[in-house]
């Protein structure tokens, strides 16, 4: 039994393989914000630690593979307080050697504090965390999870009563089910984020505009869909749960009133599977005046949209999405177990552009399976979306990451570290000849929009000097000309 005086939680630094810069989002890190949230609503005080929001222009190298931004793992262990329990937020598979290495450090200063572990990536890959001297790795959702282990340490609880956690002697509960009453949870504890630095960067996860002030949100979690790469169903057990209209609108509200947010990028991996919650929000949003914008970086799911409730997201202030046909190959898409109708998607993104809402869309080359022919067809359906008016497309290599099916398949082993399964895994046999193939559809793609929209080219290129960004592919390249200044001219401090 310990006394917990404070919970440290801690987002690492932003971190990515030398040759894979697509594979790091620098973004408000608002799920750790939420669940700071739920601590504090419990009883405990609780602060953050953002390594890269607190230091984003902080260039290092990191075990001489990857490049990071923000502060080190040293200087992370040197701001936790020696009466506060640290808990290490670990999102995706390109942070698990940094999230290690942090780990390692906070057991170095002190090998008898317990060190709690947390987050989307741990969920499929807990054991590695234990190696690496965490006590407890969190599974699933950590809302109701981290207060109760909080509650343990204080011996309020027995460990047994514990559910999804992790330790060295004990293994409960993965595929819990999704239990979050979502109306109940407080607003993100964004008041405990460097919001400022990030304003000022101009560029998040979704595509943020330079000088403008946004906020990233949650409306909803979990996805029904079975696709065969993604993660997504694996964490949620297959079930979706939503906050209520009335709810979101009192969120969009209080962040208007309180921060003066203008822009809102909601991250939810399938707003849309509700059509009634959508048009209660779309109306809310126009009935009350808010006079905001909004976009959807991780994507709205084809099934879920039509023209009409394209026009209703347009009047509310829906200024950017992305859709993700993954292959212009019905063949393929069988083979990733999606059933989506993709030649619903040139109809959609030409009533998208129509209404001046920006448009991406995400394929995948190199599924297990595929062979030339399908290639060529996703090659061919790039090009008519670029006549349709797309504005970007996103192609990365298939990799596979734990807790997926495409995990076991032969074609996808070859990696050494789990921090090689990103958006350009060059350990596949057949790299080259798919980075090839990318890199010569993103030259059709880019040729054929020119050729039929060069105004919208032309203003492609301003933007990206404005910083007035309207697609994560103009944010990205703006922020590739930032970093590079960073590393080799701005002054070191």
């Amino acid at each position: 039994m310990i006394r917990v005086s404070k919970l440290t939680l801690i987002r690492p630094p932003v971190v990515h393989l030398k040759k894979d810069f697509y594979g790091s989002i620098p973004g408000i890190p608002s799920g750790l914000a939420y669940l700071a949230a739920s601590v504090r609503e419990s009883g405990y005080d609780v602060e953050i630690i953002d390594a890269y929001g607190e230091r984003p222009h902080r260039f290092y190298t990191f075990r001489n593979r990857f490049r990071a931004r923000g502060l080190t793992p040293s200087e992370i262990a040197d701001r936790v307080p020696d009466d506060s329990i640290p808990g290490v937020s670990v999102h995706c598979a390109g942070e698990h050697s940094m999230c290690m290495e942090i780990v390692r450090e906070l057991k170095r200063r002190n090998k008898d504090r317990p060190v709690i572990v947390g987050g989307y990536h741990t969920t499929f890959v807990p054991e590695e965390f234990i190696k690496a001297g965490a006590d407890y790795v969190v599974l699933g959702e950590g809302e109701k999870r981290v207060p109760a282990l909080l509650s343990y340490l204080e011996g309020k609880t027995e460990l047994s009563s514990l559910e999804g956690l992790v330790t060295p002697e004990l293994f409960v509960d993965r595929k819990e089910k999704y239990t979050v009453d979502m109306d109940s949870q407080p607003f993100a504890a964004v008041d405990l984020l460097p919001l400022e630095n990030y304003w000022k960067l101009g560029y998040g996860h979704g595509p943020a505009m330079r000088g403008v002030r946004y906020m990233n949100i949650l409306t909803s979690r979990g996805c029904p869909y079975k696709c065969s790469f993604c993660q997504a169903p694996q964490m949620s057990g297959g079930h979706w749960l939503a906050k209520s209209t009335g709810r979101v609108l009192e969120e969009l509200q209080f962040y208007i009133d309180r921060y003066g947010i203008r822009d809102f990028h909601l991250q939810d991996e399938n707003f849309a599977i509700d059509r009634k919650r959508v048009e209660g929000i779309c109306r809310g949003i126009l009935d009350r005046e808010m006079n905001i914008t909004f976009c959807f970086p991780s994507g709205l799911k084809m099934e879920t949209l039509d023209e009409k409730l394209l026009e209703l997201l347009a009047e509310a202030g829906c200024r950017y999405f992305s859709l993700s046909p993954e292959s212009g190959s019905t063949r393929v898409l069988a083979l990733m177990n999606k059933t989506a109708d993709i030649e619903r998607v040139p109809t959609l993104i030409k009533k998208a552009f129509d209404l001046r809402i920006s448009t991406c869309c995400f394929f995948v080359a190199g599924t297990p399976g595929e062979i030339p022919p399908d290639r060529k067809e996703t090659r061919a359906f790039i090009r008519k979306l670029a006549r349709t008016g797309v504005d970007e497309v996103v192609m990365p290599i298939m990799t596979p990451f734990p807790g997926t099916p495409s995990m076991e398949s032969p074609e996808l082993q070859g990696f050494s570290e789990i921090d090689e399964l990103c958006f350009s895994p060059v350990w596949r046999s057949d790299y080259r000849k798919l980075d090839r193939f990318r890199k010569w559809t993103y030259l059709h793609f880019y040729l054929t929009r020119i050729v039929y929209h060069p105004l919208g080219f032309i203003g492609m290129l301003g933007r990206i000097l404005s910083g007035k960004c309207r697609t994560k592919g103009e944010m990205t390249t703006r922020r590739l000309v930032i970093d590079l200044y960073d590393r080799f001219l701005r002054k070191k401090p």
